[in-house]
């Protein structure tokens, strides 16, 4: 990872900020706070290095707006790509154990109803 300095550390740290800030803000009613945490960790530690690498690409203290443009939506790419995989995963596990549940639900009141109604 680049070591980054300055204004182009800065950004870092708001990109790093950013990912818990949104994902808490939109999940946290819906994840344990331990869960939330963990994909939150992930994704940052999983970008740090190529947001870094980035920054310390495309960033310069002259930069234009279109630069400031560019650079902020190649930083947004990594970031986002990221996001989507870790939640794409949360979503197939929600959808997985959902499934489950019903399933078990199922079972036990059936079997509710065969031992509700057993003969002594």
């Amino acid at each position: 990872m680049t070591e980054l300095t300055g204004i182009a550390r800065t950004i870092f740290d708001e990109v790093m900020d950013e990912i818990e800030e949104e994902l808490q803000q939109s999940l946290e009613e819906i994840i344990v706070k331990e869960k939330l945490e963990g994909i939150i960790k992930q994704i940052q530690e999983s970008t740090e290095t190529r947001v870094s690498d980035t920054i310390s690409e495309y960033y310069s203290d002259d930069m234009t707006a279109v630069k400031k443009l560019i650079l902020g939506e190649r930083v947004a790419r990594i970031v986002t790509s990221e996001a989507k995989q870790k939640l794409q995963e949360l979503v197939s596990q929600i959808l997985k154990q959902s499934f489950d549940v019903v399933d078990e639900l199922r079972n036990e009141i059936i079997g509710e109803v065969f031992e509700e109604t057993e003969e002594v």
